[in-house]
Formats: structure tokens, sequence, C-alpha cells
């Protein structure tokens, strides 16, 4: 098994639930940059806070942001993928959201994350370095280029809700990354189109590629890497997607499928 890409997503998968990277995952991780496989963060996170996690492992790691809409090389700096969606989508999905005054962000594909108005309702977010605006202004200042629009409250029926409206405008992919909210990229727009064009850039096929999950946002890539590992914490839609299934992220599941697959097969044979 000639594995040469390592993808992970992190919440529930590469961290613990002390948003950790454990010692024993660091140094699996670190074993396999030393044997010259690349390993990549796959998140639906902001291009800002994917870099400072993927910097802990090592410096200048390829990396993949906002549930797939953007891939880059750290070094030189390169954006080897980028899917953003249009303004007239961005309107339609934030109108709801406005309608509905439910908090939601927007992710830019200029690094930045515009805020909704309605901070004060939920307090889940850092708000360092993020811009608050409301949703007729936001949509003229982000234009074509929002990477990802998200929705986030503690109501599942509400979610579920913005999910089945969000869903009838037809404006592109919507999946999540919890219960608590539903996330929304433009058409075909998936972590696991993300990994393939990084995968290309890179000179190697699916089948070289390893992607590690535990969501529904993490789907498409379990299905386009040729080896694909959902957690044991995993959703049933993400297991269902896998070819093997880990310990959880609580006991070191990257660790434990890595030496399996990769650094020690022979011993687990």
């Amino acid at each position: 098994m000639d594995i040469r890409l390592i993808a992970l997503d992190l919440d529930g998968t590469l961290l613990n639930n002390k948003k950790e990277i454990s010692q024993r995952n660091l140094k699996a991780l670190r074993d396999c940059i030393d044997r010259g496989i690349f390993v990549a963060i796959a998140s639906g996170r902001r291009l800002s806070d994917v870099t400072r996690i993927s910097d802990t492992i090592a410096p200048d790691l390829p990396f993949i942001c906002a549930n797939g809409a953007a891939a880059y090389l750290s070094k030189p700096f390169e954006c080897v993928y980028c899917e953003t969606i249009e303004q007239k989508d961005l309107r339609k999905v934030v109108d709801v959201f406005e309608k509905e005054k439910i908090y939601y962000q927007v992710y830019v594909d200029d690094g930045s994350v515009m805020v909704s108005r309605f901070k004060e309702i939920f307090s889940y977010a850092n708000y360092e370095n993020m811009v608050m605006n409301n949703g007729d202004e936001m949509v003229k200042y982000v234009g074509d280029g929002a990477l990802k629009i998200i929705c986030i409250d503690d109501d599942e029926k509400r979610i579920e809700k913005m999910r089945k409206v969000v869903s009838d405008l037809h404006v592109g992919e919507i999946n999540s990354s919890w219960k608590n909210n539903i996330e929304v990229m433009a058409k075909g727009v998936s972590k696991g189109s993300a990994l393939t064009a990084l995968a290309e850039r890179l000179g190697l096929a699916p089948e070289q590629c390893m992607a590690f999950g535990d969501n529904e946002n993490d789907i498409g890539m379990l299905k386009a890497a040729g080896l694909s590992v959902c957690m044991a914490n995993g959703t049933y839609a993400a297991k269902a997607a896998a070819n093997y299934i880990t310990l959880t992220n609580e006991e070191d599941g990257v660790a434990y499928a890595i030496d399996k697959y990769i650094l020690n097969p022979e011993a687990n044979d």
C-alpha cells in the first residue's frame, strides 16, 4: 500500500475532546512526514485556524479549509483549488438566515470571516479577526468570494428547518460538521474535491491518499481516498463511507490506524 498523502479532519478526529493533538497522534504524523509522506489538515475551519494547528505538527504542510472550498500548498504558498459561491446564491442564503434571525458566518476567500449581527444570541464564536455586518452589507462586501456559509444554533429542530429551506434554494452543497450547524458551499465542493485537486497537484493518484474523518462533511473525502478511515465515534453515514473503522478520537484512533496500515503493517498482519 503506497500511501503518500494523509488528509485529516480535526474535530472529533485528530483532536481529542479537549481540542488537542495527543502526543501519540503527533508522533505518528511526524514519523510519516519523516518517511516523505505528505500530511494535510482538511477542516471546515477558516484559513488562519487551519494553518495555526497545521504548524504545530510541522511547518509548511499542505492543507484544506472551509470544507474543501479551498486547498493550499504552504511553501511556496499556492492556492491549488478554490471554488466560491456566486453572489446571487449567497444573497439567497443570507436572506433566509436574516429572516430567521439565526446566527451565521460567511468565510471569504481572502481569509476573513464575516459574522452576522445576531452575535448576542449565540456565544459560540471567537470574534477575534472577524467582521460583523448586516446581511445586505455582507453580500455587497463579499461579492463572489464566499467559500462557505455556516449557520449555528443549539436548537436541532431549527437547524433541520434551515437545512430544508436552504436545500430548496438549490444553490450548492449542504452538509454538517456537527448537529448544531449546517454549512453551504458552491456546487460540487467537498473535502473530497479538494483532496483530489491537492493530490493531483502533488503528482499523486487517489489510491495513494489516506483520509480520516468522523462526520457528514468528511464523507466526500472518505470516498475520494484510496484508503479511508472513520473514527469509532463517527456518525453512521461516515462509517458507511469508510474502508475501515479505527478507535475513537479519545483513544488516539489516528495513530492506531497509521501504525496499522502505514508504519508497521507487517506487525498487524
